[in-house]
């Protein structure tokens, strides 16, 4: 007895419904690419991939000398000394990952005092911060031009994603004054504007040059157990990582992007997708082939992580 053919049919039908599922999923995709649920959805995929416990150790509370020596005097023979040494969770330090520099023409700013005095604004924004930090006095001697240069020489400034942290750790330590530590080769810059605004309690890493750098030479530069970490809100995720990594346990605030996302931007809800899909795959990257563009903390001296990349002859702010 023969057996009759299996149906075409069925299988015809079920492959069309198939694509068409997939089809939509990709338009959806698309269309959400180019809205605020893409990033967002990624966000909070970001915000729940694994981070690496950091072994907490305890450090030795501080007492006034006298506490100190009546807990010696009071010490019965033969007994060890108790001290109290809780864990301690809080932060000593705000940590500020460079987001990169960009150049300024100098010549068009002069020549054009409108477009000279909404840059000063994005580089200071003085509108939320002078209120507590009062830039230096401005002197009315013009600014010195660099020997050999002119005035169509850029000059080497903090781009958008810089500024927007270093605007973001400047109101926190307003209200929780603890040191700020920059790390990357963009640092120098990063220090000098929070020079104009009196800040002084500045460490600077000048070496690194990613974010696995960022945390191996920070950890070699300093002593660190816990300090909150200031970058963006998509690149939280995995640098927390790398710092968890090199034994610092990071507590996250998360400084916007310069561009702002919403259902009327699909420019910008574009740019936070790209930013998005970035991210994913470099912690998919550093967990299963780690990038070999990181050097070890031994490689690199502790002169140069001191060592200012930014060039003398070349003014900045």
């Amino acid at each position: 007895m023969t057996k009759s053919p299996t149906p075409i049919a069925p299988m015809v039908n079920i492959v069309i419904k198939s694509s068409l599922v997939f089809l939509l999923l990709g338009l959806m995709t698309l269309v959400g690419f180019y809205t605020p649920m893409f990033s967002s959805v990624g966000l909070w995929v970001l915000n729940h991939l694994p981070i690496p416990k950091v072994a907490q150790h305890p450090k030795l509370v501080l007492t006034s000398p006298t506490a100190m020596k009546d807990a010696v005097d009071n010490k019965q023979p033969d007994t060890p000394l108790s001290l109290n040494i809780p864990f301690n969770h809080q932060p000593t330090a705000y940590v500020v990952l460079g987001g990169g520099l960009t150049e300024a023409d100098t010549y068009q700013d002069q020549q054009n005092p409108d477009k000279n005095n909404k840059t000063e604004n994005a580089r200071q924004i003085k509108s939320s911060i002078s209120a507590s930090y009062q830039p230096k006095p401005q002197t009315d001697e013009p600014p010195q031009q660099a020997r050999g240069s002119s005035l169509q020489k850029p000059d080497i400034v903090l781009n958008d994603y810089t500024l927007s942290r270093m605007q973001t750790v400047i109101q926190y330590q307003r209200n929780n004054p603890l040191p700020i530590i920059l790390t990357g080769v963009d640092a120098p810059w990063m220090k000098d504007w929070l020079y104009n605004y009196n800040i002084e309690n500045v460490i600077t890493e000048n070496a690194s040059m990613n974010t696995c750098e960022n945390a191996r030479f920070t950890a070699k530069r300093l002593h660190l157990q816990d300090v909150y970490l200031i970058t963006d809100a998509y690149h939280m995720t995995r640098a927390r990582r790398q710092f968890a990594l090199n034994g610092i346990h990071a507590l996250p605030i998360p400084a916007p992007l310069p561009m702002q996302k919403g259902w009327l931007e699909p420019r910008n809800n574009a740019q936070h997708s790209r930013r998005t899909l970035y991210e994913l795959a470099a912690y998919a990257r550093d967990v299963f082939v780690p990038q070999d563009n990181c050097r070890q903390a031994s490689e690199v001296s502790f002169e140069t992580l001191l060592r200012s990349r930014k060039p003398e002859d070349v003014k900045t702010f």
